[in-house]
């Protein structure tokens, strides 16, 4: 009986690791780290599965792959790609030319066996050796960047328990999760938090889709800013939405004036609140729920080693920051850009990541680029940060804050 994973992969200490897990998981594996060997070897041993990195010498991966699913005698074989070469287009020519899945290097190695299983099925020896991963929290980006137009959404962000559906702000993004809500009919107790009143994350509050439907409890909180209470500012969002969605609003709304501190907004969910580092009173978040900590962060400037000693906004946040599985970080600058910005309230990439190191984060998105940044432009200040997390031998697993990005922690 042939072995039931191939994997492919140059980098003898990535390849070798992707062969441990599976194996520990209890898959019969076999690791080759030349790409010339790959199409024999998929014929003579026909595994199930075949795990490619991209960038090898040689034949690279997405090669291989269109020549595995050409090739009418193994075309059936299933193919996971798991590479460091994260660009959009890579992803999609994998996904055309027939790859079932897409993995970002560094991946999660307490979750990688799990996603293999979802594609190939558990080993031959039966799933007892495969742990079963818990989802205990879903994290979509529905916006991201500093302010619309050209197709640019702006903040909104979910976070899903089992139980209960949290967003963060309302900027044009809160169209698209309220369509989405609406329609999966799953949620009809809804908290949105909103970190200020900046109009990139109110502007689209007035037009969200649950907000028109009876039997659901619209739960809002933010801060109260001296120039607009957060009941002022809910009002003007709906006013100002009647001429786009005319429908009366149905849906039980109730506010929640919130200041730096903690709240216990549910039995098994609790929510801290902090003053972020940006013009205007703005609150950042942190939501602890199912052993988790998801932090939100769109908008603050971090002093990084710059701070002076009467500086010490870096060390309160970090405090709470401090081992959160995921960071939802502001960066809005690259760093060429930062130095024309800086004491303006947004942060620059590296400053973000090593924030996110020092702290010993999970996972970090990168938020808020400003909306002058082309979508090659990302690309490159992802690179750039991979680049920067592998030279300082960090696993941190750091992404751009695109709408579409599904996370779960």
């Amino acid at each position: 009986m042939g072995i039931e994973i191939l994997i492919v992969d140059d980098d003898p200490i990535g390849g070798s690791l992707t062969n441990t897990l599976l194996q520990e998981a209890g898959y019969d594996t076999q690791l080759i780290t030349d790409s010339k060997l790959a199409m024999d070897t998929v014929k003579n041993e026909r595994p199930g599965l075949v795990v490619l990195d991209i960038l090898m010498p040689g034949i690279d991966g997405l090669t291989l792959c269109h020549m595995i699913k050409q090739d009418p005698g193994i075309r059936d074989t299933k193919i996971i790609m798991v590479s460091a070469k994260t660009f959009q287009a890579e992803k999609q020519r994998a996904l055309r030319y027939g790859a079932n899945l897409f993995i970002e290097k560094p991946y999660n190695i307490e979750t990688f066996a799990h996603q293999v299983t979802e594609v190939v099925g558990p080993p031959r020896g039966g799933s007892a050796s495969v742990k079963p991963v818990e989802t205990a929290l879903n994290i979509q980006i529905w916006g991201s960047r500093s302010s619309g137009g050209q197709g640019l959404k702006t903040p909104c962000v979910s976070v899903e328990t089992p139980k209960h559906l949290f967003i963060f702000d309302a900027g044009t993004g809160i169209l698209d999760a309220g369509s989405e809500i609406t329609r999966a009919a799953r949620h009809k107790d809804i908290w949105v938090l909103l970190s200020h009143y900046h109009p990139a994350h109110i502007e689209a509050l007035g037009r969200f889709a649950p907000s028109r439907q009876g039997g659901v409890q619209l739960r809002i909180g933010g801060p109260t800013d001296p120039d607009k209470s957060l009941s002022d500012a809910v009002r003007d969002a709906f006013e100002a939405s009647f001429d786009a969605l005319p429908q009366p609003v149905a849906a039980q709304i109730q506010l929640y004036e919130l200041q730096e501190g903690h709240y216990d907004l549910l039995p098994e969910v609790k929510l801290s609140a902090f003053y972020a580092n940006h013009p205007s009173t703005t609150l950042g978040f942190v939501l602890d729920a199912e052993g988790r900590r998801v932090v939100y962060c769109p908008d603050c400037e971090l002093y990084g080693e710059s701070a002076s000693a009467m500086q010490d906004y870096d060390e309160k946040v970090g405090h709470l920051c401090h081992g959160a599985d995921l960071l939802i970080q502001d960066a809005r600058w690259t760093d060429a850009d930062y130095d024309a910005h800086k004491n303006e309230g947004h942060s620059s990439a590296s400053s973000a990541i090593d924030f996110a190191v020092r702290h010993e984060v999970g996972h970090l998105l990168l938020f808020h680029q400003d909306a002058s940044y082309s979508d090659p432009a990302l690309e490159q200040m992802e690179a750039a940060a991979r680049e920067t997390l592998k030279s300082r031998g960090s696993r941190l697993d750091c992404r751009i804050a695109r709408p579409g990005l599904k996370l779960s922690v």
